[in-house]
């Protein structure tokens, strides 16, 4: 896949243009009303600001798109679109109090057909100097980025790397709770956070034709993410686990269906008195076998990730390690990495970006599902069901694709920006606590 900056269908553009201009003028507004705060030496009770991406990709690949994520609507197919990384959100911020705030942040996205999605609903209470504690919908902390993976400001590259981002961008938020420790010791600057909530959404599965769809729930999300700001170099570490994450659909409805049929006439023939025992208890054994493939990707992930990001004059460094264990035979066991290489030229940062994702566990075992030789029909429906399991390993990209062990990447671009050239420039790379432009919301709340 190649990328670019050229044009974008004309009534896509022009409704990306439309809202990113009303972002620009809300944060205009804000800026103004801070002013005028500033000069009363009062600070603004009331915050509106906005964030927003224009992002056009050229796909040269007819058999498979790109995704930011298993919930959007719509790949960038072949061709040209700005369906993978047009976004414009804004957020709303009340100061309720000196150590209390609510905070309402909304988004639209290019590859979800502009539909309105709040990513932010929390009220933020400061109880000490280092503690504060949020209540509410906040973004998610999987990985490194996953926090800021919408607010291209907030990161150098043109988007968080896929193969590893696209496999927890779906849980873009959680609803819950999560308490923050904050501590400066010398020039470092410590953050701890503790986290707890739940997330639902719509996975769609590209990799089938036609795409089909499941609701998704993620149940009892608790982890620790730990991390150490110095002047110039950013560690992050943080380990996650999920109590449940299911998938229900009339497809998978179907497959449970299909396996407790098969199990029952596999466990009926096993009932023969005729069959020598040996036979009969293999039969007995597949039944077992076939029953644990219902519900295929139901399971328990734990997400690890540790990274960096590091600036040494004029050059810049990042990099991720994370290992994703779903403790499911079906999903299996991810190892990731991704690693960037850029060097800045004024407002010019040219970058190169090598991510791969790899399969760390073997492919489920689907042996249980070979022929028995006893009865056609039983053997006919065994070989649906193994079809079809066939199908599902396939790696969900957009469009269907024979099975990869492994997805990678590598990107580069010859140029980078902040959202806006004169106000908005970002200082590599430190994320602070309150951006340099009002149209920017703060990218570490």
């Amino acid at each position: 896949m190649t990328y670019f900056s050229l044009t974008t269908p004309r009534r896509q553009a022009l409704a990306l243009a439309l809202l990113l201009a009303s972002a620009l003028a809300a944060a205009r507004a804000d800026e103004a009303a801070n002013a005028a705060n500033s000069a009363n030496d009062a600070p603004a009770a009331l915050r509106l600001s906005g964030f927003g991406t224009l992002g056009i990709t050229h796909n040269d690949n007819s058999d498979a798109g790109a995704i930011f994520s298993s919930a959007q609507k719509r790949p960038a197919g072949q061709g040209w679109s700005a369906n993978l990384d047009s976004v414009l959100g804004l957020q709303l911020e009340w100061q309720a109090g000196a150590n209390t705030a609510f905070v309402l942040q909304g988004v639209v996205r290019a590859g979800d057909d502009l539909s309105p999605e709040l990513r932010m609903a929390y009220l933020r209470q400061q109880i000490s100097n280092d503690f504060a504690v949020r209540a509410g919908r906040i973004r998610s902390p999987l990985y490194f980025d996953s926090d800021v993976v919408e607010i291209g400001y907030a990161y150098l590259m043109a988007r968080p790397a896929l193969p590893l981002y696209g496999t927890v961008n779906s849980v873009a938020s959680l609803d819950g709770a999560d308490l923050q420790w904050r501590h400066n010791i010398g020039d470092t600057a410590l953050l701890a956070q503790a986290y707890y909530g739940q997330s639902d959404y719509r996975h769609r599965f590209y990799n089938l034709d036609p795409v089909q769809a499941a609701d998704a729930s993620l149940r009892n999300i608790r982890g620790l993410a730990v991390s150490a700001t110095l002047p110039n170099l950013i560690l992050r570490a943080s380990h996650s686990v999920i109590g449940s994450y299911t998938m229900r659909s009339a497809q998978v409805s179907q497959i449970n269906g299909a396996t407790a049929q098969l199990a029952g006439a596999l466990q009926a023939s096993a009932a023969n008195p005729y069959l020598p025992p040996a036979l009969a208890a293999g039969l007995q054994a597949r039944a077992q076998s076939i029953r644990a493939l219902a519900a295929p990707f139901d399971s328990r992930p734990l997400y690890t990730s540790v990274g960096f990001d590091a600036n040494a004059g004029d050059w810049r460094l990042l990099g991720e390690a994370t290992r994703l264990d779903s403790r499911s035979a079906m999903v299996g066991k991810y190892h990731g990495y991704q690693f960037t290489v850029a060097r800045s030229f004024d407002e010019f940062t040219p970058y190169v970006s090598l991510a791969r994702q790899r399969r760390a566990s073997p492919a489920l075992d689907t042996s249980a599902l070979a022929p028995t030789g006893l009865d056609p029909m039983l053997d006919g429906g065994l070989a649906q069901l193994k079809g079809g399991w066939i199908r599902l390993r396939a790696m969900p990209i957009c469009r269907p694709v024979p099975s990869v062990p492994a997805y990678a990447t590598t990107s580069a671009a010859i140029w980078r920006s902040s959202c806006s050239t004169t106000t908005c420039r970002r200082p590599a790379p430190t994320r602070p606590a309150t951006l340099p432009c009002p149209a920017c919301p703060s990218v570490r709340p």
